[in-house]
């Protein structure tokens, strides 16, 4: 791992910048001042001093200006208030040297320099907009590097996502289970055992097709949501009742697998019986999908609630840049998703 240079590497190496600077506008300038070593400290002196007041630009961009700056959402109100700030203070660094060396130091009247010497103040400011320059450039790239490394780790984190879920959905115990309710079937009710099987081979051969895409209708994933009731009612008889919208589900787009996850915790997650059944609700509403079950947690598996909440999030960041809400009060526990307009 490669360490930064420390402040005093880079008071330094800018300090050593500006002389260099200085006396090369020095010899261009006044050639016959390289001769006098009294002028060339002089001039090193005033370069020093001009050069790391100037460089601190780089220093109060990166506390005062870049925290309220982004060069990636809002580039243009970057490059105003980069400008003002670096010109106001700037102007205040290039005044202040100017009239140390000259008037404190060497006893010129400052009107007399301002008079006699116009060239030096465009020139600072000159040398000030590529110093500029160059910290504007590096803030950009190092704000677009940033930005990839954030889509890549989200994109990454999504595709984890979708395998978990898949994998939540097609694990062995789920399957267990549902055979084994076939097979208790298969001899009192051969009809209901041949449907109920029907419904298992749909559900997982739809997930089979999902499993790739980004994006499903919103029809399609409730078709595949009211299988997987199907097969859980055939479990769980009376202990759980569901209510699914199957109205307006035209023209929306949905992450895959979305409401099954949500209910695949809502059983995994919460006690119920005929006594108390779970209430499970799956409505549209100001532009959400609103999945929502009564809550009565069991303590364990918190862990992978939050987990599977989490990859959810982080698959719709990825894909549509929202975030989905969490409610739970009451006695409910609601998830938001952001719907998706089809184009």
């Amino acid at each position: 791992m490669t360490k930064r240079p420390g402040i005093f590497f880079e008071i330094l190496l800018y300090g050593s910048i500006s002389i260099v600077i200085g006396l090369f506008f020095q010899w261009i300038n006044c050639p016959y001042c390289m001769t006098q070593p009294e002028l060339i400290f002089q001039n090193m002196g005033y370069s020093l001093m001009l050069g790391l007041g100037l460089f601190c630009n780089k220093f109060l961009y990166g506390w005062a200006i870049g925290p309220f700056t982004s060069w990636i959402d809002k580039p243009i109100r970057a490059v105003f208030i980069s400008l003002g700030v670096t010109t106001l203070y700037s102007g205040l660094v290039i005044f202040v040297t100017n009239w140390v060396w000259f008037s404190a130091v060497q006893g010129m009247p400052f009107r007399v320099f301002l008079r006699d010497f116009p060239g030096i103040w465009v020139t600072e400011f000159v040398i000030l907009y590529f110093i500029s320059l160059w910290f504007y450039a590096r803030s950009f790239f190092l704000d677009w590097k940033k930005e990839i490394k954030q889509q890549e780790m989200l994109k990454r984190e999504a595709l984890s996502a979708k395998y978990d879920v898949l994998k939540s959905q097609v694990s062995p115990h789920f399957l267990f289970n549902s055979l084994n309710v076939a097979a208790s079937l298969i001899d009192k009710n051969p009809d209901t055992a041949k449907h109920f099987l029907s419904r298992l081979s749909g559900m997982y051969r739809d997930i089979l097709e999902l499993q790739d895409n980004d994006l499903v209708s919103l029809e399609r994933e409730l078709k595949l949501a009211s299988r997987y009731l199907y097969l859980q009612e055939m479990r769980f008889g009376s202990s759980f009742q569901f209510n699914l919208q199957v109205h307006g589900l035209n023209g929306y787009n949905i992450v895959p697998l979305s409401v099954q996850l949500l209910m695949e915790n809502a059983f995994k997650h919460n006690r119920f019986s005929s006594e108390n059944p779970m209430k499970i609700d799956v409505m549209i509403k100001d532009g959400f999908l609103v999945v929502r079950n009564s809550r009565n947690e069991l303590n364990s598996d918190a862990d992978s609630l939050k987990l599977g909440l989490e990859n959810l999030r982080g698959r719709y960041q990825y894909l549509t840049g929202q975030d989905i809400d969490i409610i739970h009060s009451n006695g409910v526990f609601e998830v938001h998703i952001p719907l998706i307009k089809t184009e």
